[in-house]
């Protein structure tokens, strides 16, 4: 009994014992599906999937994951016939090829041959052991549960995704795409046997390396067992036999540097990511970047940038940084990400709002010197050229870019009103910053702005009045917009923007000639000439370019017409090569009216000239022009002008222009003969003001130490036609002076 109990005490302890064995087995031959799946290297291409650059993953390998459907049958094919001739018939684990390696090795007393399956090779890729035979034995343990999990093709998916091929390269999609400088699916039967050849020694066998030879030969050898195993024929065979090797120059992909840099600075970048940019554009436009670079180096501007945005869906086409990505003039900054100040870019928007705002497009406007109060003192802005040009047109404040216009309609508008619009468009980055900190300089260039939000904004307008955030990946979804101006606001603008004769006055004709076809633009030019920009736009495309220097120094008088827009008209030349841009669409809400050229009111019969002007519905002018009530051919101004008048009279260039009330002699209107009549029944529908011009309101003078007194002038406004204004100063007459009202004051200390 006693023999009984100790033998049942032994059986018990050896079905422990064996227990223990079974499931420490299956612990240590778990396959984890997971594992199997290899990490996916970023890869980042254009939208047609070329390569823009390849990141390397934490183990410093660079690879591409396939699937096997994807790749070349005679790459299957050179793997087995290398690797594992067997591997469709084994389960795992080849007991012939081992006992083959076995003699083999005892024959030549050293290991020659092995015998590792392509199965057992994935367990090791995805477990790595030392070379014990216990780790070996568990290796073909895994191989058979990886046959039990696994499809024979998903095994040799997993290797051919898995296999080291040298160069830090994984996989066959990477080896083919850096050797040859094709994908797999392409690869020919030599070529696919090179590939083959590489796993035995992907060090030795370096295609880069010195031991070519060795390679050749081994690719050789690969065929000849592709040939005994009939995997291919003996046509096949002589002609891959014949066929030279022609390995790619060594090239890791390293393109649109900028844009990527950006990208993976807002992206996760541990999958594939296919991004919206054209190679082929970029590359293009990178050509004509560069060969503007000797130009613009001549006038002090080392640097520019360029964006191209699809204008439909809003997917960036191209992206330049800076002239060259490298280390000369500061190049690896990006100039189409940082804040710049932009000059008269900003104008178009605040004219839209006016539109939308129920201004109409042939309002005039006042383009006179004036002063303005603000939160941060008295703001006096001045034209580019430095002229004034009196009463101006909507259409002719904006195509020539008049800042004195631009300011006095901000005025009218409220800057608080237009810091909305900014703010609808993206283009305040510093929200902590109010409407006062940036006050009436926000349409001449304030705010600071990015070159790629500034196409953004210019391609709300070619869309019809819609903002939509600029995309980067194709796997980005499309979005409707948001509407910031309508349909009809945005169609003016554009035809304004794209009219020739509406830039006359400052531009002449320096794009007419230029321009491949009608295009609307606009040009920017920062203070002290720092940045110089354009944006252009057709139905398709809006193309932003900046020029200057990273470091801020001012350029040589470098404009934005001058700097930036040869470049604008190499871009389009390149982009729209062989064929044109379609037209914008005019909405249903848009009318054409005749308007006489000078008041852009309703022709009367003395009118000496007229137009067709565009309207949105309803805005159109009804009254009949003030201007030309008599046959005599003035152009009769209210007499807030009388100013400008004046200063044109005393230069000889007042033309036909007159003051309304006032005799047509303007040397009796300007206090050179006899007093004057005046006829106040000429109203323009304004209250009787007079209005003081300047000084302004709050404005304070700081009177030099080593002078006793300053002079100035003061200066008013008349809305109606005055004989003469009685200045007074702390409640006792000054002066008394007919028009233009000027009169000058000491200052003395106190």
């Amino acid at each position: 009994m006693e023999k009984n109990i100790r033998n049942g005490c032994l059986g018990f302890i050896l079905l422990g014992v064996l227990l223990f064995l079974f499931v420490s087995l299956e612990k240590n031959t778990r396959v984890d599906l997971q594992k199997l799946v290899p990490p996916k290297a970023s890869l980042i291409t254009d939208r047609f999937g070329k390569t823009l650059r390849w990141i390397r993953d934490d183990q410093g390998e660079r690879h591409i994951w396939k699937p096997l459907a994807s790749i070349s049958d005679n790459v299957e094919k050179a793997f087995v016939a290398a690797e594992d001739q067997r591997f469709y018939k084994h389960f795992g684990v080849d007991i012939a090829a081992i006992f083959r390696a076995s003699i083999d090795n005892v024959k030549h007393g050293r290991i020659v041959s092995g015998a590792s399956t392509i199965t057992q090779q994935v367990a090791r890729m995805v477990n790595p052991r030392d070379r014990s035979f216990s780790q070996k034995f568990l290796e073909a343990v895994r191989s058979i549960r990886i046959e039990g999990t696994l499809e024979k093709r998903k095994i040799l998916e997993l290797y051919l995704n898995y296999v080291p091929m040298g160069n830090n390269l994984v996989g066959v999609e990477a080896a083919s795409r850096v050797y040859f400088g094709k994908p797999s699916s392409r690869l020919t039967l030599h070529e696919a046997a090179v590939l083959a050849s590489l796993p035995k020694a992907p060090g030795f066998m370096n295609p880069y390396g010195k031991n070519i030879k060795r390679l050749l030969s081994r690719k050789d050898w690969v065929l000849d067992r592709m040939l005994a195993l009939e995997f291919i024929s003996r046509e096949e065979f002589n002609l891959s036999k014949r066929l030279s090797i022609q390995f790619k120059k060594k090239h890791i992909p390293f393109e649109a540097p900028h844009f990527v840099n950006h990208l993976i600075a807002n992206n996760s970048t541990n999958r594939r990511l296919q991004t919206t940019l054209d190679l082929g554009m970029q590359n293009r436009l990178e050509k004509i970047l560069l060969s503007h670079r000797e130009r613009l180096q001549l006038k002090g501007a080392k640097q520019a940038a360029v964006v191209v945005l699809d204008n439909k869906t809003s997917q960036i086409r191209a992206l330049l940084g800076s002239i060259k990505y490298s280390k000369v003039s500061l190049g690896y900054n990006n100039g189409a990400t940082a804040l710049r100040s932009p000059g008269s870019t900003l104008k178009p928007f605040l004219f839209a709002q006016a539109l939308d705002s129920g201004i109409n497009t042939s309002t005039v406007l006042e383009d006179i010197e004036r002063k303005y109060p603000s939160p941060n003192g008295v703001y006096s802005p001045a034209n580019f050229n430095r002229k004034s040009y009196g009463p101006v047109s909507i259409r002719t404040a904006l195509g020539n870019s008049l800042n004195q216009t631009a300011v006095s309609l901000l005025n009218k508008v409220g800057y608080s009103s237009f810091y909305k619009t900014l703010q609808s468009l993206d283009l305040i980055n510093f929200p902590e910053r109010g409407p006062d900190y940036y006050g009436l300089g926000m349409v001449v260039g304030n705010p600071e702005v990015t070159l790629l939000q500034l196409a953004s904004a210019y391609a709300t307008l070619a869309r019809g009045g819609k903002l939509k955030a600029p995309k980067y990946l194709a796997s980005d979804k499309p979005e409707e917009g948001v509407r910031v101006f309508s349909e009809e606001a945005s169609y003016i603008l554009t035809d304004i923007l794209s009219d020739p004769s509406a830039r006359s006055i400052t531009f002449g004709d320096f794009f007419n000639h230029k321009l491949p076809f009608k295009l609307a633009i606009k040009t920017g030019t920062s203070t002290h000439y720092r940045d110089a920009w354009i944006v252009g736009y057709t139905l398709e495309h809006t193309i932003a370019v900046w020029v200057g220097n990273f470091n801020g120094i001012p350029t040589m008088g470098m404009s934005g017409a001058l700097a930036a827009g040869p470049i604008l008209v190499d871009i389009l030349n390149s982009i729209y090569s062989g064929s044109s841009s379609s037209p914008f669409k005019k909405p249903v809400g848009v009318i054409s009216k005749k308007v006489c050229s000078y008041s852009g009111m309703t022709p009367g019969k003395f009118c000496p000239h007229t137009k067709k002007e565009l309207f949105i519905a309803g805005s159109e002018p009804t009254g009949v022009c003030n201007y030309h009530k008599n046959p005599m051919g003035t152009h009769d101004l209210s007499p807030r002008y009388a100013t400008w008048l004046h200063d044109k009279y005393k230069r000889g260039a007042e033309g036909s222009y007159r003051l309304a009330g006032f005799p047509s002699d303007l040397s009796k209107v300007f206090g050179e003969g006899s007093p004057i009549s005046m006829d106040i029944s000429r109203t323009y529908d304004q209250p009787q003001t007079i209005q003081i011009t300047k000084p302004v309101n709050g404005e304070t003078y700081i009177l030099n130490p080593n002078e006793s007194a300053y002079e100035i002038i003061l200066d008013a406004s008349s809305r109606l036609p005055m004989h003469e204004i009685t200045w007074y100063i702390d409640g006792r007459e000054h002066d008394t002076v007919g028009s233009p009202y000027k009169t000058t004051w000491v200052l003395s200390r106190g």
